[in-house]
C-alpha cells in the first residue's frame, strides 16, 4: 500500500462487496432530478460510506468541518493525503499504529 493514497483506517478496505452509497454526511443521497435540481454534490453524491468517508478513507471535511470536496478531508485520524505524502516514514508508522 502507498503512503498517502489509502489512509491506514479504512475498514471496508478489504470487503470488496461494501457498496459505498451514502452522502458525505452518511445517509442515502436524496433523489435528484437533473431537470429540476442543481446537483448539489454534498447531498446528492453517494460514494461515501455510512460513516461519510470515502473508499479512500477520507472524507470531505477539513479538521474544522468545513467541507473541502471528494477525497479531500480528513481520515478517521485526522490526517489528509497530502499529510501522509509529506510524512517522513517513522512519522507514517506512528500514525498508522495510533489507536
Amino acid at each position: 500500500m502507498s503512503r498517502g493514497k489509502y489512509s491506514p483506517r479504512t475498514p471496508h478496505a478489504r470487503d470488496d462487496n461494501y457498496e459505498y452509497k451514502y452522502t458525505c454526511y452518511g445517509k442515502i443521497p436524496e433523489p435528484y432530478d437533473h431537470t429540476i435540481d442543481v446537483f448539489d454534490q454534498r447531498i446528492h453524491f453517494g460514494d461515501y460510506d455510512d460513516e461519510g468517508f470515502d473508499r479512500y478513507g477520507y472524507s470531505a471535511f477539513d479538521s474544522d468541518g468545513e467541507y473541502v470536496g471528494l477525497g479531500t478531508g480528513v481520515d478517521r485520524l485526522g490526517y489528509t493525503e497530502l499529510d501522509y505524502l509529506s510524512m517522513d516514514d517513522r512519522d507514517w508508522y506512528y500514525s498508522h499504529n495510533r489507536i
